[in-house]
This record gives structure tokens, sequence and C-alpha cells, in this order.
């Protein structure tokens, strides 16, 4: 049905971006909130002993918990595109810019697309392919994982979302 649709360009796709950083941070915030709540529980608890480091933002700054703190931040982002373009194709601003992220073939991503694609995105800059790959409308990333992002219709958009809530 959305196979047929135009190919998102550059524009569009960073203003999809911009409005969905908002949203990410909120997710990476709160990802954060929760790490720091279980290290301070555990601290209370007394299974984590947080004494030898100035305060509990120390403890995420060095060793190993550094890095498996930025992997759970990172999962935590990617987690977040993965969930909206496998539930709906369309993450919050893709909505609102009246984006859709299908295979290239038309139908949904799979859930390995999905991770791939987020993680191939490089925080945006995959879009930039967009120019070097002039008229094909396939940024690097939808290259790759063989997607595509196209641009809907008002009345696609409208039907989308009544197939959506009735499933």
């Amino acid at each position: 049905m959305f196979e047929q649709a135009p190919r998102a360009g550059f524009a569009r796709r960073l203003a999809a971006i911009i409005y969905d950083v908002l949203v990410l941070c909120a997710v990476i915030m709160a990802a954060a909130g929760l790490a720091f709540a279980l290290v301070i529980g555990l601290d209370k608890a007394g299974l984590l002993d947080l004494s030898a480091y100035e305060d509990t933002a120390a403890f995420f700054g060095q060793g190993l918990q550094r890095w498996l703190y930025l992997l759970y931040l990172l999962s935590a982002g990617v987690g977040f595109y993965a969930y909206f373009w496998l539930r709906a194709g369309q993450t919050l601003g893709m909505k609102a810019w009246r984006l859709l992220l299908l295979q290239q073939n038309g139908q949904q991503l799979t859930p390995s697309q999905a991770i791939c694609r987020a993680l191939l995105a490089f925080g945006g800059l995959g879009n930039f392919w967009l120019f070097l790959r002039w008229g094909q409308g396939l940024a690097l990333q939808d290259q790759l994982t063989n997607t595509q992002m196209v641009l809907i219709s008002k009345e696609q958009s409208k039907q989308l979302n009544l197939y959506k809530t009735a499933r």
C-alpha cells in the first residue's frame, strides 16, 4: 500500500530527527535515573559499597561500570527507535512529518532490521548519504538494511492510524 509512496528527502528526515531527539532525551534521562536508583538501592541494601566514590555519578564514570553504563544508555536509545519502528513504522517525529519506515518490498521491518538500522544511522549522519546518492532517496542506513523511509499523504496517515487502532 505504501511502497509506491515517494521516498523522504533530507529536510523532512532532519525535522523528524529534531522532534525525536527531544523524546529521546527524556528516554535517556529516565534510563539514567533508573540506573542511579538501582545503584543507590543496592548501596542502601548493603549489596554495593559506594563509599569509595565521591558520589553516585563517580561510580558510573570509572572502570567497567562506565562502559556498561554507556552500553546501557545506547541500548535505551536503540530500543526507543526499534520499539516504534516495529510497532508502527514511525517514531513520534516521523508521525508528525508523515514519514513511514518499511522494507523496500513494502513489508514491516524485522527486529534485526530495526536494531541494525538504529545502530547504522550514526546518530542521523547516515542521512547525508542522500546527497552522495542523489535521486535514489535512500540514506546509508536504508541501503545497508534494505529499508526505505517514505512520505505518506494526509489520507494515508489517517488510514494508517485507523488500521493501527483497529488491531
